[in-house]
Protein backbone atom coordinates (compact mmCIF):
# COMPACT_ATOMS: atom_id res chain seq x y z
CA UNK A 1 0.00 0.00 0.00
CA UNK A 2 2.86 2.52 0.76
CA UNK A 3 4.39 1.86 -2.86
CA UNK A 4 0.96 2.50 -4.45
CA UNK A 5 1.01 5.89 -2.40
CA UNK A 6 4.24 6.81 -3.07
CA UNK A 7 3.40 6.29 -6.94
CA UNK A 8 0.55 8.13 -6.86
CA UNK A 9 2.18 11.33 -5.18
CA UNK A 10 5.24 11.02 -7.80
CA UNK A 11 3.04 11.14 -10.44
CA UNK A 12 0.82 14.01 -9.53
CA UNK A 13 3.66 15.97 -9.16
CA UNK A 14 5.34 15.43 -12.14
CA UNK A 15 2.24 16.13 -13.92
CA UNK A 16 1.91 19.76 -12.04
CA UNK A 17 5.52 20.19 -12.93
CA UNK A 18 4.50 19.71 -16.62
CA UNK A 19 2.06 22.26 -16.04
CA UNK A 20 4.25 24.98 -14.63
CA UNK A 21 5.25 27.88 -16.70
CA UNK A 22 8.45 29.97 -15.79
CA UNK A 23 6.19 33.45 -15.46
CA UNK A 24 3.09 33.97 -14.10
CA UNK A 25 1.46 35.56 -17.30
CA UNK A 26 1.68 32.20 -19.31
CA UNK A 27 2.78 33.69 -21.82
CA UNK A 28 6.46 32.92 -21.76
CA UNK A 29 7.60 36.90 -22.31
CA UNK A 30 9.63 37.22 -19.13
CA UNK A 31 12.76 35.42 -20.03
CA UNK A 32 12.80 37.12 -23.42
CA UNK A 33 14.74 40.27 -22.62
CA UNK A 34 13.28 44.09 -23.48
CA UNK A 35 15.26 44.62 -26.78
CA UNK A 36 14.16 41.36 -28.12
CA UNK A 37 10.53 41.72 -27.50
CA UNK A 38 8.51 43.42 -30.26
CA UNK A 39 6.03 46.59 -30.86
CA UNK A 40 3.37 43.95 -30.29
CA UNK A 41 4.40 43.03 -27.41
CA UNK A 42 4.51 46.38 -26.14
CA UNK A 43 1.32 47.24 -27.02
CA UNK A 44 -0.38 43.91 -26.29
CA UNK A 45 1.44 41.60 -24.33
CA UNK A 46 3.53 43.90 -21.90
CA UNK A 47 1.41 45.54 -18.63
CA UNK A 48 2.41 49.23 -17.30
CA UNK A 49 5.05 48.14 -14.94
CA UNK A 50 6.95 46.24 -17.60
CA UNK A 51 6.40 49.00 -20.26
CA UNK A 52 7.83 51.47 -17.89
CA UNK A 53 10.99 48.69 -16.77
CA UNK A 54 11.52 48.52 -20.68
CA UNK A 55 11.26 52.35 -20.86
CA UNK A 56 14.33 52.62 -18.84
CA UNK A 57 16.77 50.04 -19.90
CA UNK A 58 16.24 50.78 -23.54
CA UNK A 59 16.79 54.64 -22.81
CA UNK A 60 19.92 53.46 -20.68
CA UNK A 61 20.90 50.99 -23.54
CA UNK A 62 20.37 53.37 -26.26
CA UNK A 63 22.46 56.10 -24.67
CA UNK A 64 25.51 53.68 -23.85
CA UNK A 65 25.53 52.87 -27.79
CA UNK A 66 27.01 56.04 -28.28
CA UNK A 67 28.64 56.73 -25.14
CA UNK A 68 26.27 59.38 -23.33
CA UNK A 69 26.02 58.33 -20.24
CA UNK A 70 24.77 54.91 -20.36
CA UNK A 71 25.57 53.97 -17.11
CA UNK A 72 23.32 56.62 -15.71
CA UNK A 73 20.10 56.63 -14.84
CA UNK A 74 17.31 58.57 -16.53
CA UNK A 75 15.31 60.82 -14.40
CA UNK A 76 11.52 59.65 -13.78
CA UNK A 77 10.35 62.15 -16.12
CA UNK A 78 12.23 61.23 -19.17
CA UNK A 79 11.03 57.70 -18.68
CA UNK A 80 7.86 58.38 -18.52
CA UNK A 81 8.07 60.53 -21.81
CA UNK A 82 10.69 57.84 -23.11
CA UNK A 83 7.95 55.02 -22.34
CA UNK A 84 4.94 57.80 -24.01
CA UNK A 85 7.24 58.20 -27.20
CA UNK A 86 8.41 54.31 -27.92
CA UNK A 87 4.76 53.60 -27.85
CA UNK A 88 4.04 56.45 -30.23
CA UNK A 89 6.25 54.86 -32.17
CA UNK A 90 5.59 51.38 -32.44
CA UNK A 91 2.21 52.73 -33.74
CA UNK A 92 4.09 53.56 -36.33
CA UNK A 93 6.13 50.83 -36.82
CA UNK A 94 5.47 47.40 -37.95
CA UNK A 95 4.20 45.20 -35.11
CA UNK A 96 7.42 42.72 -35.74
CA UNK A 97 9.45 45.88 -35.21
CA UNK A 98 12.16 44.78 -32.30
CA UNK A 99 12.02 46.96 -29.04
CA UNK A 100 15.84 48.01 -29.16
CA UNK A 101 15.69 49.38 -32.94
CA UNK A 102 13.17 51.30 -32.34
CA UNK A 103 14.30 52.59 -28.68
CA UNK A 104 17.51 53.26 -30.36
CA UNK A 105 15.97 55.23 -33.04
CA UNK A 106 13.88 57.07 -30.97
CA UNK A 107 16.84 58.12 -28.99
CA UNK A 108 18.83 58.88 -32.08
CA UNK A 109 16.12 61.41 -32.83
CA UNK A 110 16.26 63.41 -29.72
CA UNK A 111 19.37 62.66 -27.69
CA UNK A 112 19.75 66.01 -26.30
CA UNK A 113 16.19 65.42 -24.43
CA UNK A 114 16.84 62.05 -23.61
CA UNK A 115 20.03 62.32 -22.29
CA UNK A 116 18.82 64.99 -19.14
Amino acid sequence: MGLAVAAVVMLVGAVSACGEDSDDSGDGQSSVPYGARTCSDWAGRMDESERWDAAEELLINAKGTDGTDGDRAPSTSVIEQFAVDMGAMCDRKASDDFLAVVADELYASNAVYYSL
